[in-house]
């Protein structure tokens, strides 16, 4: 071959060359045949020279699927290697040795022109190509071979690794194969099963030839090792000459479907098989209990027969659902019928559902106690447990509901808030439970007084609301506010231990035509309500208006920028006061009363009859009184240039105020800071604050009294007159104050005249100073001095005004 494209074979190699003497046409000749030979074998062969592909024969280009030899010969032959094999491939050329010499067939990964793999066996020879020294390789495709190898592999695994026994035999019985499985289900190693009879090792007689004519399946007792009975279905195949046998195990489902069978049988709930008729095949014994089902009539009964019927849905809509679908129905409720109170939760699968008419299983769960818990939880959720009527988010949902079933023109809702008065006086003195009696008490009343149609609640602690239908007029609710409180003050309450009379405030709203309120809006405004009739006096109604809401708000606002007031004391809002108290004898000033004002930035000065309330109301009345008093002990020493004894400081405390349980702490704390001697303080309180429920929450007011006389500090009622007090309370103050309405009067009224000719007598004999004050005439102050009231003040002798103003009149 004189070109890199001769497709000439290569000499032989190999063994020792046979000499064979010829004539050199001879051995032309036997060059072309073998040439031929090459170029015709089925083997792919190709030649390589330096690393370069020079030769590759046509079995060699179809192996390569090269559409050309162009696509080979003059390529790198590691073109042609998966990189994988290329290592392989070098290290057994390595190893070559003389001429002629061919390396052990060895596997190699191919690469194809067509960028595909293919596994082949290579046997690379040394030989010559042209005198120059060349590999030939012989390439073998065994891909396929490699594949019916791995299929046999798997197979084999398959058979050793399935949980079936597989068993060869021969025609006579005669065990020839014996896998894994087979081991374990029969006990016994696969050496000693080998070559023995089938019959002996699987402890029972089997022909195979009978099962073939039943069909190939059988199913057979066989025993284990141990003598243990198997349940063995047989399935049977010809084999050759032999047989092969699958044998499954079935006692393990054997003992499932009896123990199965057990437990459906002890089931506390309903099972029952159904037919594609809805008739029942099987039912288990709970079934007699839960669904009156007879036994007898089983099978053959009607699911329709059955005394239960489904509330919430169409049973047979469900079943014809599941028939033509498959799918069942799961968690239905379902009742009984035949009076017997029970409810019942269902669930119906479908089986068998690969036939046309798949049979269905359905189970009943006595579910009648959780039915009743959860009734009882959403009644526990809307109702109050101790009065048994609608809570807030009950009433306020049942509210929700009749306003939007108001569809006629003039109808209307009357909303009642109701708060029942000094309760909490009778929780405290009486105890818990025996408040408690009052409230279911009162619930009771009100429900009976509350009339068709309405709903009551309790909203939390002694309120209660009503929601009552009525004609859409404030005249109509306040109607129905005075009957509610009628029927709570219709007779005293039997607590058990002594009767109660009891009276309350109510609040009330009705709806207008055109409105769009929630119930939360109505509750609010009569509360809003509510809060003005307390603010009236006890046992009053009062019927929300758009005027009231105005108020509230302004009130509510106040509220707010008095808590900014109070919190920052140093942006001046709030100040002290002093009005001048005179002797009506001497004219001397005697002392000074300090009035906390407030100057509102909007609003200007607003009176103490206006804030106080509010500072209780909202929790800072002891910080108010602490500011009064502190701000007051400041000024006596600053302004005042406090002497001891010679000018009495006093101020009016609230109420709530004052029957503040740290009252007395704070008094003895400031008075020790400012150094003024508790002889020169007077503590100013109302009568009312002797009727007050104010008390319930710190001390009452006869103890306050005691506290602050302790100290030394002096106590005065003061407008005296203007409400009660007892003469035993008169005993334990100081000073009376009498209010000025009776000053004014004095001069003009014969009974004011008496009035406070009978106090100063009254004073006189406890030994108590009487202070007129009000004083607004040279003719009052006359008379008072004339009655015997020692004391004086009013506008008529001075005005309040600053501590420095007031203080440069005694100069």
């Amino acid at each position: 071959m004189t070109d890199d494209h001769d497709t000439s074979p290569p000499p032989t190699d190999g063994a020792e060359p046979l000499v064979v003497p010829v004539e050199p046409d001879s051995a032309e000749a036997l060059a072309k045949r073998y040439r031929l030979l090459v170029e015709l074998s089925p083997d792919a062969i190709c030649v390589h020279e330096g690393g370069v592909v020079v030769y590759v024969n046509p079995a060699g280009l179809r192996l390569a699927r090269a559409q050309s030899i162009d696509q080979m010969v003059g390529h790198w032959i590691t073109e042609f290697v998966h990189p994988d094999s290329i290592p392989g491939m070098l290290e057994r050329l390595a190893s070559l040795g003389e001429e002629d010499n061919a390396t052990e067939p060895a596997e190699a990964l191919m690469l194809l022109t067509d960028g595909t793999t293919k596994l082949a066996e290579i046997v690379s020879v040394r030989t010559e190509w042209q005198g120059r020294p060349a590999f030939q390789v012989i390439m073998r495709d065994i891909s396929t071979k490699k594949a019916a190898e791995d299929a046999l592999k798997y197979q084999a695994a398959l058979v050793d690794h399935v949980s079936d026994a597989v068993i060869a035999i021969s025609a006579d019985g005669v065990i020839q194969a014996w896998n894994p499985a087979a081991e374990k289900v029969y006990g016994t190693s696969a050496s000693h099963a080998l070559g023995r009879d089938l019959t002996d090792v699987i402890g029972a007689a089997f022909s195979p030839r009978e099962a073939l004519a039943l069909g190939g399946a059988i199913e057979s007792v066989h025993r284990h090792r141990d003598g243990a009975i198997r349940n063995i279905r047989v399935s049977v195949t010809a084999m050759g000459a032999g047989y092969v046998l699958l044998c499954a195990d079935l006692t393990a489902a054997r003992r499932a479907i009896e123990l199965f069978g057990t437990v459906v049988s002890e089931l506390t709930e309903a099972v029952l098989v159904l037919n594609p008729g809805g008739y029942i095949e099987m039912a288990n014994p709970a079934s007699a209990t839960l669904l009156g089902l007879d036994p007898s009539t089983v099978p053959g009964a009607h699911l329709s027969s059955l005394p239960v019927v489904f509330p919430n849905d169409d049973i047979r809509t469900l079943v014809e659902h599941m028939r033509q679908t498959g799918d069942g129905f799961t968690g239905k409720l379902a009742t009984r019928t035949d009076g017997e109170h029970r409810w019942l939760s269902v669930t119906c699968k479908a089986f068998d559902v690969d036939l046309d008419e798949p049979r269905a299983i359905a189970s009943y769960t006595d579910i009648t106690q959780q039915v009743v818990d959860a009734e009882q939880q959403r009644h526990r959720a809307s109702h109050d447990s101790l009065t048994g009527l609608l809570n807030h988010d009950g009433l306020l949902q049942q509210l929700d509901t009749q306003l939007a079933s108001i569809d006629e023109p003039r109808s209307s809702i009357n909303v009642h808030f109701l708060d029942l008065d000094r309760f909490k006086i009778i929780n405290d003195s009486l105890g818990h439970s025996y408040g408690d009696q009052v409230l279911r008490v009162v619930a009771g009343r009100l429900a009976a007084a509350a009339g068709p149609g309405s709903s009551v609640g309790r909203i939390g602690g002694d309120e209660f609301s009503i929601v009552s239908p009525g004609a859409a007029s404030p005249v109509s609710a306040r109607a129905q506010a005075e009957q509610l409180l009628a029927a709570i003050t219709a007779s005293p309450i039997d607590t058990g231990i002594s009767s109660v009379r009891m009276t309350a405030s109510v609040g009330s709203v009705s709806t207008t035509d055109g409105e769009n309120r929630t119930g939360g809006d109505l509750l609010r405004d009569a509360d809003i309500a509510l809060y003005y009739a307390k603010q009236s006096g006890r046992a009053r109604t009062a019927v929300f208006d758009v005027r009231l809401r105005r108020e509230f708000q302004f009130r509510q606002q106040l509220e707010q920028d008095l808590r900014s007031a109070i919190a920052a004391p140093g942006n001046g809002q709030l100040s002290n006061r002093y009005e001048l108290i005179y002797d009506t004898t001497t004219g001397r000033v005697v002392g000074t009363e300090a009035k906390l004002c407030w100057h509102h930035p909007v609003h200007e000065e607003i009176e103490p009859s206006t804030f106080n309330p509010l500072a209780d109301h909202i929790g800072l009345g002891d910080a108010l009184g602490s500011l009064n008093l502190t701000t007051a002990l400041s000024d006596l020493n600053d302004a005042f240039d406090y002497r001891t004894s010679e000018l009495t400081l006093a101020l009016t405390l609230s109420p709530r105020q004052f029957c503040d349980d740290r009252l007395a702490h704070r008094v003895a704390t400031a008075l020790a800071e400012s150094g003024i001697l508790p002889d020169d303080l007077q503590i100013n309180v109302t009568e009312n604050t002797f009727a007050a429920d104010e008390y319930s929450e710190g001390i009452r007011p006869l103890e306050q009294l005691r506290r602050l006389r302790e100290l030394g500090v002096e106590v005065a009622i003061d407008n005296f007159g203007a409400g009660h007090c007892s003469l035993a309370q008169l005993q334990q103050v100081d000073a009376i104050k009498i209010a000025p309405a009776f000053i004014r009067d004095l001069t003009t009224s014969h009974f004011a005249d008496t009035v406070v000719q009978s106090i100063v007598a009254i004073a006189r004999a406890a030994d108590m100073t009487v202070v007129a004050t009000g004083v607004e005439t040279a003719t009052q102050l006359e008379a008072v001095a004339a009655a015997g009231c020692q004391h004086a003040q009013g506008p008529y002798l001075h005005s309040p005004e600053s501590a420095t103003a007031a203080a440069a009149r005694l100069h």
